[in-house]
């Protein structure tokens, strides 16, 4: 429980830094902020100085959202199965989107300065992998996992399509961020879409057929 609690402290603080980052920063802000870059890690599109705040209010936002989302999940008794996983996810999404503004910060400051086009698939890989890790530890619930019709039909579909579905995610992660180093720009983005569209669908038809097979073994 306590654990538990200096968890929620950090994640708490951390949601903020950014925002005060930004306030810090701003009166010494250029006119124009970086907000999207294109495959080349060439920017595409410019802000106001203003923009720099989308970014850390996202971050509070969302932060907030995650964690009293539990609350209204028909399932949330599980979430305390695993409220120390669920924490840590939620630490790990906070600190990437607190890089994230970072980023975005120093490139404001330094256009050209910033290999975009390497960081943000590296960050990306990296928070597949760790978010992957932590898979299998997921309880069923309506709001974080792989939710499928399946998975939260039959609590062993979603069991066993969460261990496979850590594995995949973990090293599709590592696919990601390392491709970002050794793939020319032009095929890694396919690389990406390919990889992330494996994440995404090989799950959820994994269920889809472990459900079929539990459900007929039970009818016989």
């Amino acid at each position: 429980m306590k654990e538990n609690k200096q968890k929620e402290i950090i994640i708490s603080i951390l949601t903020v830094i950014p925002l005060l980052f930004t306030v810090a920063l701003y009166s010494s802000l250029p006119d124009k902020i970086p907000m999207h870059w294109n495959i080349n890690g060439q920017i595409d599109n410019w802000g106001s100085r203003l923009s720099a705040f989308y970014m850390p209010f996202t971050i509070i936002g969302l932060s907030l959202l995650l964690k009293y989302i539990p609350k209204i999940d028909p399932n949330k008794r599980n979430f305390d199965r695993f409220k120390d996983t669920y924490s840590t996810i939620r630490l790990i999404f906070v600190v990437f989107m607190g890089f994230m503004t970072g980023l975005t910060l120093y490139a404001a400051f330094n256009p050209s300065g910033v290999h975009i086009n390497i960081i943000i698939p590296v960050a990306i890989g990296i928070l597949f992998a760790l978010t992957g890790n932590f898979m299998p530890k997921f309880k069923q619930n309506y709001f974080a996992g792989i939710r499928t019709p399946w998975t939260l039909a039959n609590e062993e579909v979603w069991i066993k399509t969460h261990r496979l579905g850590g594995v995949i995610w973990f090293w599709g992660g590592l696919i990601i961020a390392i491709s970002a180093f050794i793939v020319p720009n032009n095929i890694f983005f396919i690389v990406m879409i390919f990889t992330i569209s494996i994440l995404a669908i090989v799950p959820c038809i994994y269920s889809y057929i472990l459900f079929r097979n539990i459900t007929k073994t039970d009818i016989e």
